[in-house]
């Protein structure tokens, strides 16, 4: 009996080390790995030689169908769900884990099950997500929520400190309920660090002082308002022994202050996102055409913090990371530039996530292949509850697997890329090594840039949190 598909020829990379072998995939998972010569007969072959096959990409951080971004400007994101996976699935990635936002009033369910509702339908790769909490005015509910996501196989939690303007930001004390809460339900906690009194105060000044350019954005959010507050997340996650998780870290001091407390056996993590690794502040300015384009918080940093970043992340200090993504169109930066703070923050980037890490980081700074697959694959699946179902070429493992052609050179202008926006804040840049092939569970979904899987293939993954990651 024939089973489905053989990669032939490619070097691998497996949780054991890097591989010139054979991969036999059957009934969507990793059957063999070995010389195809004792496989089974399969259905078809696929030649890798000379690419390197990885397991399908995980994004720890995207925002499809973002509710909160969009109508925080009164409108709706032109990206589905559809769109924002098929673009993320031709840039190498078979697995989302995206946020469902909480509804005032409503469980962390509830928010769930609208977003699934659409992902169902829609999403063309496997996903889970994060129920983004904005209702504290309960906070004895708040465990009761946690434990019947935990239970449904959600893992995380996010909040943040740093929408001081906002009603559901959190002060240190519901930070350190929600933590403790974080602890009793089994899950981790994923947190946004800015002190947002700071920057809310910096914005009000700046504006008064008439410096209402995009690159006040910047300068309204210095390094000290996300280490501050990185800082005193560690505090609390020491004392609660809560499992954390820090995002789209953009400063040079973020990972070292979360490595310490790591040193200390404390499950505490770091990411960082692909615009923080390759763009600094001076992209702000002038205004026009393009300076209000790359607005974002945490805002882009210096070079010293960029090249500070990929020292974490070839160092083990920095442990995943994400795209961040937000599909923010030209029409909506543009519309709203009369003053850096009303300016929407966000940055689309799931289709080029892997790609971008690959080039930068592989070919140009000589990043191990296992580390690169560590942090855009298997380490979001050790954290998040996912491995080794996902994250792994390994047999029983999903056959989720990406092939790069690391030769392939790939324009990062909009109009070549497949994301549901006009903007591309990596507009005039190339990258080296694109992916030829995304498989999921077994099925070609993306072959040479074409989407050829279906609507709503993709599924929601179970997690379930290990101590010892």
């Amino acid at each position: 009996m024939a089973i489905d598909l053989v990669i032939e020829n490619g070097t691998v990379v497996t949780p054991d080390g890097i591989a010139k072998t054979d991969i036999a995939i059957d009934g969507g998972r990793i059957s063999a790995l070995g010389s195809k010569s004792v496989f089974p007969k399969a259905e078809r072959v696929v030649s890798a030689k000379g690419k390197v096959v990885i397991p399908g990409g995980i994004d720890p951080h995207s925002h499809f169908e973002n509710p909160g971004s969009f109508r925080a400007i009164g409108e709706k994101p032109d990206e589905t769900w559809d769109m924002g996976t098929i673009a993320a699935a031709i840039g190498g990635t078979t697995t989302t884990i995206d946020f469902a936002q909480q509804e005032k009033g409503k469980s962390f369910m509830d928010a769930v099950r609208t977003q699934f509702s659409r992902a169902k339908d829609l999403s063309v790769i496997d996903y889970t997500t994060t129920p983004i909490i904005t209702d504290l005015s309960n906070l004895d509910k708040v465990l009761d929520y946690m434990k019947e996501a935990v239970e449904h196989g959600i893992t995380s939690f996010k909040g943040g400190t740093n929408f001081g303007r906002l009603d559901w930001h959190e002060d240190d004390w519901q930070l350190y309920s929600i933590l403790k809460c974080v602890k009793e339900a089994g899950g981790m906690m994923m947190i946004h660090a800015e002190n947002g009194l700071i920057t809310d105060g910096r914005q009000k000044e700046l504006v008064r002082e008439g410096k209402t350019e995009p690159k006040y954005s910047s300068i309204a959010r210095p390094n000290f308002v996300e280490y501050l507050d990185i800082q005193k997340c560690m505090m609390l996650a020491e004392v609660l022994g809560t499992k954390t998780y820090i995002v789209h870290t953009s400063t040079k001091e973020g990972p070292e202050i979360i490595a310490k407390y790591r040193r200390k056996g404390l499950p505490v993590f770091c990411e960082t996102c692909p615009h923080y690794l390759t763009l600094t502040d001076d992209k702000l300015e002038p205004k026009f055409p393009r300076g209000i384009l790359y607005k974002c918080i945490p805002p882009l940093r210096k070079k010293e913090d960029v090249e500070a970043l990929w020292k974490a992340v070839e160092d083990g200090k920095v442990q995943t990371i994400g795209s961040d993504h937000v599909p923010f169109k030209k029409k909506h930066k543009e519309s709203r530039c009369d003053v850096f703070v009303n300016i929407p923050d966000g940055l689309p980037g799931c289709e080029v996530r892997v790609p971008l890490v690959f080039s930068e980081g592989v070919l140009r700074r000589g990043l191990s292949l296992r580390r690169f697959v560590e942090v855009v694959s298997t380490n979001v699946a050790k954290i998040f509850g996912l491995y080794p179902q996902k994250g792994a070429i390994a047999p029983g493992s999903d056959a989720d697997i990406v092939i790069i052609d690391p030769d392939k050179r790939h324009s990062l202008n909009a109009t070549d890329l497949h994301m549901g926006t006009d903007l591309s804040i990596y507009e005039g840049m190339e990258v080296t090594g694109w992916p030829v092939m995304t498989i999921l569970r077994g099925k070609v979904i993306v072959e040479n840039e074409e989407f050829i899987g279906e609507l709503g293939e993709g599924e929601f993954v179970r997690g379930k949190l290990e101590d010892p990651v």
